[in-house]
């Protein structure tokens, strides 16, 4: 068993199993398991989005909006990157100066378009100065 799980382990795995029935005959059984990444993570507007993405099976990533409505496609091992404000550094997907319309879900697919991991992106914001701004407003 493996206990030192890494994002380039997702992927799909494949059990083939032989065995001996109670007739003495040789059976096989094939399963398949797909292992997929899951996670949250909150950044600042302004900020740089750091997801990584390439896995030597990622085929794409999409980013469906917020509301889960839009689907588009940020990169792609073809075609590279799909905006100027996007790069690849260290295995990374860069995206430079956060903004709203960055959040949403970001899904790493293979060729299959099986997903290899997901991450969920929303724009953090920052409490302290929000409460420091009122109370400097409120003291005026």
């Amino acid at each position: 068993m493996k206990n030192d799980l890494r994002l380039s382990d997702a992927g799909k795995y494949i059990l083939r199993v032989h065995y001996t029935d109670t007739q003495a005959e040789v059976k096989r059984q094939i399963k398949t398991y797909r292992l997929l990444f899951q996670d949250e993570i909150s950044v600042k507007k302004g900020e740089e989005l750091k997801l990584d993405v390439q896995l030597s099976n990622a085929y794409k990533v999409v980013h469906w909006t917020k509301r889960g409505t839009e689907r588009k496609e940020d990169w792609n091992k073809s075609h590279g990157v799909r905006s100027d404000r996007m790069t690849i550094r260290d295995g990374n997907l860069i995206i430079n100066n956060f903004t709203a319309t960055d959040a949403g879900t970001y899904e790493v697919l293979d060729t299959e378009g099986e997903i290899l991991i997901m991450v969920t992106v929303t724009e953090s914001k920052d409490k302290i100065n929000y409460f420091n701004d009122d109370i400097q407003q409120h003291s005026k």
